[in-house]
């Protein structure tokens, strides 16, 4: 890695599929455009050539590579955003940070708990500045709602749901509900017990009580095939209510009461696009903000393996080692 330049930022994507062009690189591509004495999109990377043209035709980077290491060596890089399927993220990610390569990997950022425990000892012993892409954190409503929450008054309660139409997966949970385990730990605070109860149809749905170390409490409910799609975190204090429907719901709203008196009621602009919706563009911001400031970004992976640690032993298709 080379010193950040005094100029721009450099920055590489590598994963050129569905879950990028949705989110990461349009993303990269507007705060590019919005900030282009600050960042520049040195690379893409994928295996598939005629992808990574496309991202580069697409989204404005200005290289194209189908090898990270080639990619690494011939481009003055100052980070990498990874897209990869879960499988591979581990192994990558720890070949960047010992190249002492910033990085920002995607959530559960391994295969296995063992895997992620690897991520994170790497990122201990080499010091590498590491982000994980845990968007429920960056979601603006979430954001908002959360603010307005603590300026009330403390959490007694808060209460989150994902649900899903024909998710069969078996590793829903370690793979996707994450998110709204993440964001619990970002809206509440440390986890110090939890308990679940599993339906035992198939695939098998979940509800979850976590205990916070403020005394708090929280519930989750993961119903993969209920039929619907919505995601939504509320939150309970002494004389206030916060009601979210954020992430991928199709009608996203924050409303907040304060004393029986509904006191916001918010719809995100019909222009805004998805990936600044849910949080991806925040990200990036974040990410960028970090590199330029010399700082560590925020959520690191160790910072995200307790979220990780309870997806993986809540979910019934996933080892825990």
């Amino acid at each position: 890695m080379t010193t950040v330049s005094e100029n721009r930022i450099r920055l590489a994507l590598i994963g050129a599929g569905n879950h990028s062009r949705g989110n990461h690189a349009p993303a990269m591509a507007q705060y590019a455009r919005e900030h282009p004495d600050q960042v520049e999109l040195a690379a893409v990377c994928d295996l598939q050539r005629q992808k990574a043209e496309s991202f580069a035709e697409t989204f404005g980077f200005r290289a194209v590579y189908t090898d990270y290491l080639k990619m690494i060596e011939k481009e003055r890089l100052d980070g990498c955003v990874c897209v990869m399927p879960i499988e591979l993220t581990a192994s990558l990610a720890i070949d960047l940070m010992e190249r002492n390569m910033p990085v920002t990997v995607e959530k559960p950022m391994g295969d296995s708990l063992k895997e992620i425990q690897e991520i994170v000892k790497t990122a201990e012993e080499t010091g590498t500045p590491n982000m994980v892409s845990v968007n429920r954190r960056f979601d603006p409503l979430i954001r908002r709602g959360l603010q307005w929450a603590e300026a009330q008054g403390a959490l007694r309660y808060v209460r989150a749901s994902i649900l899903r139409h024909n998710r069969r997966e078996p590793t829903f949970v370690s793979g996707t509900a994450i998110h709204p385990i993440d964001a619990l730990r970002s809206i509440g605070g440390e986890i110090i017990d939890y308990q679940a109860w599993m339906n035992e149809g198939e695939p098998h749905w979940l509800h979850i009580v976590f205990a916070y170390s403020s005394k708090a409490i929280a519930s989750l409910d993961v119903l993969p095939t209920d039929g619907s799609v919505e995601e939504r975190y509320e939150m309970f204090g002494d004389g206030f209510r916060v009601d979210v429907c954020a992430g991928t719901n199709p009608r996203p709203r924050l409303r907040c009461w304060k004393d029986d008196d509904l006191v916001v009621d918010e719809h995100p602009p019909e222009e805004q696009p998805p990936f600044v919706r849910v949080g991806a563009y925040a990200e990036i911001e974040e990410f960028v903000a970090a590199l330029t400031e010399g700082r560590a970004p925020w959520p690191s992976v160790a910072e995200v393996y307790p979220s990780a640690e309870i997806a993986f032993r809540l979910d019934p298709g996933k080892p825990e080692s």
